[in-house]
């Protein structure tokens, strides 16, 4: 079986990743999660379009969702407790990406790192004790901590001040697009995850 390996730019001080689609591949099961959310709706979530927006927190997921498709009635509270229902009954179905994890391994105790998603703090936590992640990673900022959500860039500057490294000596690895806008906009490298795995 071939080896992948994603490459680390030269010269970096600091390692930042976001969390779902990067370390974990939980992307397919919150895909279905939404699906499952918005059956009652009789409404199908378009894979690309949820694709496009990897990322950005569920509750404006949700928004966006209500809009493009013209929910009459929609119960928001509702929608983001049958997903998060569904997420977490069905965590065994997640499983870690072994190229991205083989990084935070190669590198731990040699630079610092952090994570940056826009995950709420709860699921981050499960999802942290369900791969032993505290272990490598002390630093997270979720879309709790933040006012602006990706692609806005303060995940990832709240990531370079924990980690006490400048943004332009730090690396964002991302699956998604508005993270990738994200890590451009506080001037940091990024590194596209989905080019290699």
């Amino acid at each position: 079986m071939q080896t992948i390996t994603i490459p680390v730019p030269s010269g970096v001080k600091g390692l930042i990743f976001d969390l779902d689609g990067t370390i974990i591949d939980s992307m397919p099961l919150h895909h279905d999660g939404y699906n499952h959310a918005l059956a009652p709706y009789r409404v199908h979530y378009p894979k690309d379009v949820f694709e496009s927006r990897g990322g950005i927190p569920t509750k404006e997921t949700m928004r966006a969702i209500a809009k493009d498709f013209g929910i009459k009635n929609f119960d928001m509270e509702r929608a983001l407790e049958s997903k998060k229902e569904y997420v977490e009954s069905n965590l065994d179905r997640i499983h870690l990406i072994n190229p991205v994890f083989e990084i935070i391994k190669l590198n731990y105790g040699k630079l610092p790192m952090a994570v940056g998603t826009g995950s709420n703090r709860n699921v981050v936590n499960e999802l942290f004790e369900q791969f032993s992640l505290s272990q490598y990673i002390q630093h997270v900022v979720t879309a709790t901590e933040v006012t602006n959500y990706k692609p806005h860039p303060e995940t990832f500057l709240k990531c370079a001040e924990l980690i006490k490294v400048k943004p332009e000596d730090c690396v964002v690895f991302e699956d998604g697009k508005p993270g990738m806008q994200a890590a451009k906009a506080a001037g940091m490298k990024v590194v596209d995850v989905t080019k290699y795995l």
